[in-house]
């Protein structure tokens, strides 16, 4: 099956100055060329600009969500989402410091949110992450069990994060052709 991308990234040599704010997306240091989302995000440097520090206050320390709680919710929505581009990112190079095994990787990409393996308050976060991404609202029981296990700071991060990834998958997967070379795929 043949994919054009409906914005196609960016390719190297930069201009300076895209340059610059392609290197504030990548983690310091990174050994590898700038992710094919934010290349293609680059295609809009002033919507890429607007969007950098949401996505640093979810990656950073800022967010009051665990890093766990976090990439599980992550997963989750890229799974829903058919987002093998963003999954792929994230489970390459966050899960070991989430403290997700393979089995929890599987788990949350392809099994039910109820699943006994994870904590309450993670089922909640992730059906919570099933409620938003299904219908782009929270049912009630899973209000309620969310006000149980989370402050309303957290709630509110929540919500957002999953809507955050709803948002990134879309551009994922309609802007970037085929996973980083270097990132996990479904298969995992």
């Amino acid at each position: 099956m043949s994919f054009t991308p409906a914005v196609a990234p960016l390719e190297p040599p930069y201009e300076p100055a895209m340059e610059a704010t392609l290197r504030k997306w990548m983690p310091p240091g990174a050994p590898f060329e700038p992710l094919t989302l934010f290349r293609a995000l680059g295609k809009n440097e002033s919507l890429m600009e607007a969007m950098l520090p949401l996505g640093r206050y979810f990656l950073g320390k800022a967010s009051p969500l665990s890093l766990r709680t976090r990439e599980l919710v992550i997963l989750r929505a890229c799974a829903r989402a058919e987002c093998e581009y963003e999954w792929g990112v994230h489970v390459t190079a966050f899960a070991d410091a989430a403290g997700l095994s393979a089995d929890d990787i599987s788990a949350v990409t392809s099994g039910k949110s109820d699943d006994n393996r994870w904590t309450t308050a993670e089922r909640t976060a992730l059906l919570a992450c099933d409620d938003i991404m299904g219908r782009a609202i929270l049912s009630e029981p899973v209000k309620t069990q969310l006000g149980v296990h989370y402050s309303e700071s957290e709630i509110m991060a929540l919500i957002t994060l999953v809507s955050w990834y709803r948002l990134i998958a879309t551009v994922a997967n309609s802007c970037c052709a085929a996973p980083e070379a270097w990132a996990a795929r479904f298969s995992v």
